[in-house]
């Protein structure tokens, strides 16, 4: 039997909404001066006042290649206001009260004095969001914070934490363990599109999405961790901004500079979906001085589908992310008015443009048919088969055929398909093909390529 399936991609969608509250009120702050210990020992101390302090941890460790911590988020910022604020948030996010946050589940920060001409939320949110872009390690940390304005030119910030500080503390221990024993054995020697391969196949392969925040309004207050590192590294689920967290900070350390972009993508059926479940969160990457987009969430397949090592969304094109994918304007780039209609928190930094093709996977790894011949697609038969791939991509260079005529045609007459897996059995030792099996092939008419499912013995 062959069957055969137009390949549609679906959705998985985030919430990550936005939600503060600023007031005005004649009322003073203490500006503390007792910060976070960056010996790099995790734990944590009580101040004078009774607030936490967890130690600053980097989260640093000996992965074989240099590390590439580029802070595009920071350098986005575009007045002495925010940078000063992304200081000391970076410290601040570190400092711990026992108070109960003003959303459920969260939890009060220590609050910190701002000052400058004109401080504003919107100057608050966009260091806020930077910090969290630039440092994914930071994984407790709500996007939600409230203002107190003190005067003109200095406002007080409280931010908001998903845990309290002892959680945070163990949950860093937990995080330490799995991040040791990931780069102790990540293979030496790669090159830097192999690392971000291997980390992007890491992600898909043991994290699973949890479609529980698209089925109850309510889950993600209980289940924050699916937002962040740690939800992919230790508890192995996560949604689409935990995948991109995770991969931003996987690559970063293994020498690629990678960051994390807001926006919203289509869905098979757009009429049936509001605003916020199509809101998303993908990647862009650098390799060679050139930026890729990248979506891991996107090529985590669903269980019914066996392509797991298929890659649409690794290192792609504008051309390819813009016929689903939206990016969203940067803080700089909106309004007064658009800022205050903003459903989710914003991009601080957008590459101009993602044009280069050399690193695309499909491009790479896929294999060039321009007509049906059994010889040519036994070569990539035999070249997945000794990476024990379950796929095998074809790209089709020719004009000649569709996907789906290409597909006719090799299952037609003396049927190539089946010949070429007769002659990959005959090269291939250690392992064999089921040419028995039925056939189960995928189509994409947009990128001209066909995906075969491959079975063994």
């Amino acid at each position: 039997m062959i069957t055969a399936v137009a390949l549609t991609l679906s959705l998985c969608s985030c919430n990550i909404i936005r939600k503060f509250t600023s007031r005005k009120l004649p009322d003073t702050v203490k500006q503390y001066t007792d910060m976070p210990d960056h010996s790099g020992d995790i734990g944590m101390h009580d101040d004078e006042d009774g607030y936490h302090i967890v130690n600053r941890v980097d989260f640093s460790y000996d992965t074989g290649y240099e590390a590439k911590r580029v802070n595009h988020s920071y350098d986005a910022l575009d007045n002495d206001s925010q940078r000063e604020m992304y200081a000391l948030i970076l410290d601040g996010v570190y400092c711990f009260s026992d108070k109960d946050g003003k959303f459920d589940g969260e939890y009060k920060m220590r609050p910190m004095l701002f000052s400058g001409d004109n401080v504003s939320d919107k100057d608050v949110e966009t260091a806020l969001t930077a910090v969290l872009d630039d440092h994914p390690e930071i994984f407790w940390m709500s996007t939600d914070f409230e203002s107190i304005y003190v005067k003109e030119d200095t406002v007080g910030v409280t931010l908001n934490a998903n845990y309290t500080a002892d959680q945070v503390v163990g949950m860093m221990r937990e995080l330490d363990t799995a991040l040791s024993g990931y780069f102790a054995d990540f293979e030496r020697g790669l090159s830097e599109y192999e690392r971000e391969e291997s980390v992007y196949r890491y992600i898909i392969s043991n994290c699973t999405y949890d479609d529980g925040v698209e089925n109850s309004d309510d889950y993600s207050a209980g289940h924050p961790s699916i937002y962040n590192l740690y939800g992919v590294m230790v508890d192995k689920k996560a949604v689409c901004e935990g995948y991109s967290r995770a991969l931003d900070y996987l690559c970063s350390e293994l020498g690629t500079d990678t960051v994390c972009i807001c926006g919203t993508a289509d869905t098979e059926d757009d009429e049936d979906v509001d605003a916020a479940s199509g809101l998303h969160m993908w990647n862009a990457v650098q390799l060679d001085n050139e930026w890729y987009w990248v979506d891991c969430t996107w090529d985590d397949w669903d269980e019914d589908e066996d392509l797991g090592d298929v890659y649409y969304y690794l290192n792609v094109t504008d051309d390819v992310l813009f016929a689903d994918h939206t990016v969203d304007k940067t803080y700089e780039e909106l309004t007064e008015d658009e800022y205050w209609e903003l459903e989710s928190y914003i991009n601080n930094f957008v590459p101009s443009s993602c044009t280069a093709t050399k690193y695309c996977y499909y491009l790479l790894e896929g294999e060039l048919l321009a007509s049906p011949n059994a010889e040519q697609l036994c070569e990539g038969f035999v070249t997945a088969a000794n990476k024990g791939r379950k796929s095998l991509l074809v790209i089709l260079d020719t004009d000649q055929y569709t996907p789906d005529t290409m597909a006719d045609a090799l299952f037609d007459g003396d049927q190539p398909y089946y010949q070429a897996l007769d002659l990959a059995n005959e090269k291939l030792s250690g392992v064999q093909l089921d040419a028995d099996a039925d056939a189960v092939y995928y189509t994409d008419d947009v990128r001209k390529i066909l995906i075969f499912e491959i079975f063994y013995e």
